[in-house]
């Protein structure tokens, strides 16, 4: 059975429960490090629970460009229809 591919709305209340912030402070094109402040090994470790979470392997060549909800969304999207 394949993975369902997350909603905008579902990843950003993610990231928000991950990193303890409003919902509504995360925005869609927020960058995690220049606007919600949060480091770069944070934000590994965010996309570790996302990996077990969608049950994905990410390269660590991948993350540089997972900056934002809509960049993880599409990169989820891609993943996991190819999955």
């Amino acid at each position: 059975m394949a993975t369902l591919i997350p909603t905008r709305d579902e990843l950003r209340d993610f990231f928000a429960e991950e990193l303890e912030l409003p919902a509504d402070v995360v925005g869609y094109e927020s960058d995690f490090e220049a606007d919600l402040g949060v480091d770069s090994l944070a934000t590994m470790e965010i996309l570790v629970q996302l990996e077990k979470k969608y049950s994905i392997r990410l390269e660590e060549s991948e993350f540089a460009g997972l900056t934002s909800v809509n960049a993880v969304h599409a990169f989820l999207a891609d993943r996991l229809e190819a999955a």
